[in-house]
């Protein structure tokens, strides 16, 4: 019985746009990108890095200030032939105080997005910024939501 109150409660939060990621009081962040994908273009890291920075900026979420948390995304890829397997991940990672008794401060990822694509190679560039603007586009969803 706990765990289908669990499974209800989970689904809930998702269907209504809640989640365990926080992002009250997001005022500046920084980014990083990983690239782990030998064929991607140098370029599309480029076009990825200028598409970060204008979502944030856009969003009064200041760039490139010193201690702030760090927006990464990760590129990750299975190669098979002609097709491509990729793993987008977009995370916040900061610094953060637990509420233990000594009140630690700790780094933690503080939000994750992620996408799985079968794309052929011909496309692989293309599909990595649709996937990307569209975790981003997620990404500012909770912002907005967690403003409120």
């Amino acid at each position: 019985m706990i765990r289908l109150l669990s499974l209800l409660l989970i689904c809930n939060l998702h269907l209504l746009g809640g989640g365990f990621w926080t992002l009250t009081g997001l005022t500046k962040a920084n980014i990083y990108v990983a690239n782990k994908i030998a064929y991607l273009n140098p370029q599309t890291i480029v076009k990825a890095k200028e598409t970060m920075l204008e979502v944030l900026e856009k969003n009064a979420i200041k760039t490139q200030e010193q201690d702030s948390p760090t927006l990464m995304l990760e590129l990750e890829d299975i190669e098979n032939d002609e097709s491509h397997y990729v793993y987008i991940k977009l995370a916040l990672g900061e610094e953060v105080q637990t509420f233990r008794k000594t009140k630690d401060q700790t780094f933690a990822i503080t939000y994750m997005g992620t996408d799985f694509i079968d794309v052929d190679a011909s496309d692989l560039d293309a599909a990595v910024l649709e996937s990307l603007n569209s975790l981003l586009l997620d990404f500012i969803e909770q912002f907005e939501d967690d403003k409120n």
